[in-house]
């Protein structure tokens, strides 16, 4: 894959990224909302190219997708990281604010269908007709989600992946993040968290605060994430896991 130079980024309306020579993403930006998820960060390019490399691209049956599994993306933003995850066959949920939805997720993923759905016929080398990516948009305030919680009588649902990116940028965030990652996880969901290390404080607090939530975390080595653009070298990449030998599943 080529380089890309994505390193300044934000002020571009609209941000194509090439994952491969057949498939590109454009994503719809807002540099001048006064909210932080309306453009894309560096830790959300980084763990959109680590997820397009390490995860088996979809294969198909009957004009079907035959992943089967799901993803939920916390604090989406534009989108890019969860787009990715519904690219390779996953049945895709991605959260954030109304206004945000409003402003970027929503657009990008109506813009997305149609890029992914051409991918896929690239994959097939079909021009038949292939079953619609499977995203859904929803809003997800974690600050509000206990409250949520107490008015929902029907069951939560678990996901095989749950990822994330940027959304660690004050100590005031960790609990209510992992409260909610907790929530949506069981001991077999991966869930990767990508963020730049800009206040050590921060970053560390929330890995040892994951650990006391009853996670298993490491560090996704540095030397596994393709570096094919400009990139930014403060951005890791947390893998966290629920520990089986305890019962950290939250029901209503």
């Amino acid at each position: 894959m080529d380089i890309q130079d994505l390193s300044d980024t934000k002020s571009l309306s609209t941000l194509s990224i090439r994952l491969n020579p057949s498939f590109s993403l454009h994503l719809s930006q807002k540099n001048n909302t006064q909210n932080h998820g309306t453009t894309v960060w560096d830790s959300a390019k980084i763990l959109a190219f680590y997820l397009f490399e390490t995860i088996k691209k979809p294969t198909f049956k009957d004009h079907r997708v035959m992943n089967n599994k799901t993803c939920l993306e916390l604090g989406s933003g534009c989108g890019l990281a969860g787009l990715v995850m519904a690219s390779l066959g996953f049945e895709t949920l991605l959260t954030d604010l109304p206004e945000v939805i409003d402003r970027v997720l929503q657009p990008n993923c109506t813009t997305a269908i149609d890029d992914i759905t051409d991918w896929w016929h690239h994959l097939q080398h079909t021009t038949q007709y292939i079953e619609s990516p499977k995203i859904t948009v929803q809003p997800l305030d974690w600050l509000e989600l206990q409250n949520q919680k107490q008015q929902q009588q029907q069951p939560t649902p678990s996901f095989h992946y749950i990822i994330a990116s940027d959304c660690i940028y004050e100590i005031a965030l960790v609990e209510p993040l992992l409260n909610c990652i907790r929530h949506y996880a069981s001991p077999l969901t991966v869930i990767l968290i990508a963020m730049e290390r800009r206040d050590e404080a921060v970053v560390d607090g929330f890995i040892d605060k994951a650990k006391s939530f009853g996670f298993e975390t490491r560090m996704v080595l540095k030397k596994l994430l393709n570096r094919n653009f400009v990139g930014n070298d403060d951005v890791e990449i947390w893998k966290l896991k629920l520990r089986k030998n305890r019962s950290n599943r939250l029901s209503y």
